[in-house]
């Protein structure tokens, strides 16, 4: 009896079509394995690192007290993608707001400046993709710079700008 493998080689050389192994390494992450950082004070783990899907993804997972969140941000040379899991924010993209809850799905483009708070009254929880990744690297340089005793403003501002994530001058 031939295996799936073999019957799935066989039909992509049938279709002149070469099966090559994937560059990539198949994962199960489990929240445990997921390595912890405290970033801006909010507690997040990397379930994704770039280096793990070859520079395509990253994916952190973080958590938010009521009011908390970033200031206007643009990112110059990757698309974001938020999946609320739990709790209720306020999103602002360009110049349009939400206010979403669990199970919601948020699209960033590049270019687009945007913003989020935790508007509700307990902890928020949200996913958090980069495409490509390097949201980790940045996140893990501030977590980074948090536990030694250089931070600073301007070294947050270095940071920042070094990872795409730009802060436009307030209106």
């Amino acid at each position: 009896m031939r295996s799936e493998e073999t019957l799935l080689r066989e039909t992509l050389s049938n279709d002149n079509v070469e099966a090559t192994p994937a560059p990539l390494q198949a994962a199960v992450i489990e929240f445990e394995q997921a390595p912890a950082i405290k970033a801006f004070g909010l507690d997040m783990r990397v379930f994704l690192t770039t280096e793990a899907t070859g520079g395509a993804i990253s994916l952190l997972m973080a958590w938010h007290k009521p009011g908390e969140g970033p200031p206007d941000h643009v990112h110059f040379s990757q698309e974001e993608l938020f999946f609320i899991v739990e709790g209720i924010y306020e999103l602002t993209l360009g110049d349009r707001t939400w206010r979403v809850g669990p199970c919601t799905l948020v699209f960033i483009p590049r270019n687009v400046v945007h913003r989020f708070k935790n508007v509700g009254v307990t902890m928020g929880c949200m996913l958090d993709w980069s495409l490509p990744g390097g949201q980790d690297h940045y996140f893990k340089a501030i977590s980074e710079l948090a536990a030694g005793d250089g931070f600073n403003g301007e070294r947050v501002m270095e940071i920042s700008k070094e990872f795409d994530t730009n802060f436009p001058p307030a209106h």
